[in-house]
C-alpha cells in the first residue's frame, strides 16, 4: 500500500480488485456447485461431436479434457479462486493474472467461440484487461505486492 508514491496505477487497482473479485466469486460458486463432478462439459461448452469449435481445440478438448473432467474441473475451480483471491489483494499479480489469461484464452476458446454473443464479449474484455494485469503493476498501488516488493527505480544503464 504505497501511499506515499505517486502513481498513476490506481485506476488499474480499481479494475484489478473487481475482476479479482468476479474471478473469486466465480470459482467459489462453482466450488459451492460441486462443478468438477457435474457435467460441465456439456453445460458449459455443448456436446462436443456437434459443436463449432477450432479443430485442434475440438481434439484437445475430446481427447484430453472430456476422459479427466474431474481433474480439469478441480483445476478451473481452484484456479478461478486463487486468481481471484491474489487480484483481489494485488499479490503475486502479474502471475496471477498470467495464469487467468491462460485459462480466459480456453474459456473463450471453448465456451465463447461456441456460443458466441455476451458471453464472447464478456470473455474478451477479462483477456485485455488480464493482458494489462500482466504488462502493467497494479499490484503495486492498493496491494500486497507493494508492502512485499515496495517500489521500483529506475536503474542506470
Amino acid at each position: 500500500m504505497n501511499l506515499k508514491e505517486r502513481t498513476y496505477l490506481w485506476y488499474l487497482s480499481v479494475l484489478r480488485i473487481y475482476v479479482g473479485f468476479y474471478m473469486l466469486s466465480q470459482g467459489w460458486r462453482k466450488f459451492q456447485r460441486d462443478f468438477p463432478k457435474g457435467d460441465w462439459i456439456g453445460r458449459q461448452i455443448g456436446d462436443l461431436t456437434t459443436v463449432d469449435l477450432l479443430p485442434w481445440y475440438r481434439k484437445f478438448l475430446v481427447g484430453y479434457v472430456a476422459p479427466h473432467h474431474e481433474l480439469f474441473g478441480w483445476l478451473v475451480v481452484i484456479g478461478e479462486i486463487s486468481v481471484g483471491v491474489c487480484l483481489l489483494v494485488g499479490f503475486l499479480t502479474r502471475w496471477s493474472a498470467l495464469v487467468g489469461l491462460f485459462m480466459l484464452i480456453n474459456y473463450y476458446l471453448g465456451v465463447g467461440m461456441a456460443r458466441g454473443g455476451a458471453t464472447s464479449a464478456q470473455q474478451q474484455t477479462f483477456i485485455v484487461l488480464l493482458a494489462v494485469f500482466v504488462l502493467a503493476r497494479p499490484g503495486q498501488t492498493l496491494g500486497v505486492d507493494g508492502l512485499l516488493f515496495g517500489p521500483r527505480r529506475g536503474k542506470a544503464a
